[in-house]
C-alpha cells in the first residue's frame, strides 16, 4: 500500500480565522456606540466589530497607539473573544512583555489568546484571559499564569493576576458576545 502525505499549497490553505482587525480607527468606531448606548443613550443597542471592541479595551489598557501593521485580528462568538496572530506581528513592547514565553520562537509562530466574558455584580462585566496558545497547543498553567501576573503589575487596570480586566457598565445595562461582536443593550 502506498501512502502519500502532503500538505495543501498556498491557494488552498484554510482561510485565516481572525477576520476581524484591531485597528486605532476601532478604538474610536468603539467609543462612539459604547457612548451612544450607556452614555449619551441615543441608542438603546449596538454591536461593535469584536475588532473595535478589542482596541477599545487595550485603550482602556492604557495602550496608547495601535500600530497600522498590527497583525493581530479577533473572532468572536457567543462564548468568547479569540485573540491571535504571528510573533513578529506584536510591537516590541509587547515582544518584551512576552519575552519568557516567546524569546526562543520563530517570528511566525502563531499566539492565541481566549478571552471570556463573565459577569461581575451589576455595574460590571469582567474580561477574563482563560488561556493562550502557542501553534495551537495551550501554554502551560505554570508558565502562563506567572507570565501574567507579571504583565499585571506593569498595567494598573488589570486584576494582580494580569488575567481580568472588569469594566463599568451602567445598572441595568448589559454586554454579552456575538457571532462577529460585542452587543451592548442600555439600561
Amino acid at each position: 500500500m502506498l501512502v502519500i502525505a502532503s500538505r495543501p499549497l498556498g491557494a488552498q490553505a484554510a482561510p485565516e480565522p481572525f477576520s476581524k482587525p484591531i485597528t486605532e480607527a476601532g478604538v474610536a468606531r468603539a467609543s462612539a456606540l459604547v457612548d451612544s448606548v450607556f452614555i449619551d443613550r441615543q441608542l438603546p443597542r449596538a454591536t461593535v466589530d469584536g475588532g473595535d471592541f478589542t482596541a477599545y479595551l487595550m485603550a482602556r489598557l492604557g495602550v496608547r497607539v495601535i500600530p497600522p501593521d498590527f497583525g493581530y485580528g479577533v473572532t468572536v462568538d457567543s462564548t468568547g473573544l479569540r485573540i491571535g496572530g504571528r510573533i513578529s506581528d506584536l510591537p516590541r513592547e509587547a515582544r518584551e512583555a512576552l519575552a519568557q514565553m516567546v524569546f526562543l520562537l520563530p517570528p511566525e509562530t502563531r499566539l492565541e489568546g481566549q478571552v471570556e466574558l463573565r459577569p461581575a455584580g451589576k455595574e460590571a462585566v469582567r474580561f477574563h484571559l482563560a488561556g493562550a496558545t502557542v501553534q495551537g497547543v495551550a501554554v502551560p498553567e505554570s508558565i502562563f499564569a506567572p507570565l501574567m501576573a507579571d504583565i499585571g503589575r506593569q498595567y494598573p487596570a488589570l486584576t494582580a493576576t494580569g488575567r481580568d480586566l472588569y469594566v463599568q457598565v451602567p445598572a441595568g445595562a448589559r454586554i454579552r458576545l456575538v457571532p462577529g461582536g460585542v452587543e451592548l443593550t442600555g439600561p
